[in-house]
């Protein structure tokens, strides 16, 4: 449209609201703040009957429109692609963007909030739509080239006398509950020959080349390596807490 044809729609909605929405003079022209607020509820207005215009032409029932689902980095390589590429298969008018991030806090107010989030630990915000998907269970590992080369770990206390890798994340902060059956003790580590990583692929490798013991991974992710004789269980007698997952969105206004 031209700038005459906008200047006229502008001035009609303007006497139908009776507010000024844009500042007019000799040298410029500025948004007033009824304008702003009018811009944003025009934007939802918008957004609301294109919503509804896909709604009513969607007769058959099929899933359509973008979807931005983020998930770790170490799922993204391991699965969300699987998930991803089932899922597009099944619904191929859905535009699925999968996007890693390894993030540990998220909030409505999060400057990186796509519309569906894979996110492990607690949720962070009670104005979030959440949907638990079950639990993480952890264990602590090593390479059998380590362990030949070490002392041998009998009891949580020995963790202390080895190097130790541990998956930083929140949910995994020392001191750890360590239980076996009716016995709780507290897992921590009293020395500094230990690395901390958010990257659980990075400590993963880690162990793989025989640095030390991780502290802890992913069940899931270190039973391929188990099977094939390069990652071994350290105590498996003793039992990690299991970690929440969840896949959360904003709540959509009424």
């Amino acid at each position: 449209c031209g700038a005459a044809t906008v200047s006229k729609s502008v001035a009609r909605l303007e006497d139908i609201l009776g507010v000024e929405l844009l500042s007019r003079n000799a040298h410029k022209v500025e948004i007033t703040a009824a304008g702003y607020i009018t811009y944003n509820r025009a934007k939802e207005i918008r957004q609301s009957w294109q919503e509804l215009f896909s709604e009513i032409n969607n007769q058959d029932a099929r899933i359509k429109g973008k979807l931005r689902f983020s998930a770790p980095s170490i799922l993204c390589e391991y699965a969300a692609c699987s998930w991803v590429f089932d899922y597009i298969n099944q619904n191929p008018d859905a535009d699925v963007q999968l996007l890693s991030r390894d993030r540990t806090e998220l909030t409505v107010a999060s400057p990186e909030f796509d519309d569906l989030v894979f996110k492990s630990g607690m949720t962070d915000s009670p104005d979030l739509g959440h949907q638990s998907v079950g639990r993480v269970r952890f264990g602590l590992y090593a390479s059998p080239d380590y362990l030949c080369r070490h002392p041998l770990i009998s009891t949580p206390e020995d963790l202390n006398h080895h190097w130790i890798m541990k998956v930083d994340h929140p949910f995994l902060c020392l001191p750890i509950p360590f239980t076996q059956g009716q016995n709780t003790v507290e897992l921590t580590v009293r020395n500094n020959t230990w690395l901390a990583s958010n990257s659980v692929s990075s400590v993963l490798n880690m162990t793989l080349s025989g640095a030390g013991v991780c502290l802890a991974l992913p069940d899931w992710v270190a039973s391929q390596y188990v099977n094939t004789g390069e990652l071994e269980i350290i105590l498996p007698e003793w039992k990690l807490p299991e970690m929440p997952v969840w896949l959360v969105w904003r709540n959509r206004e009424n």
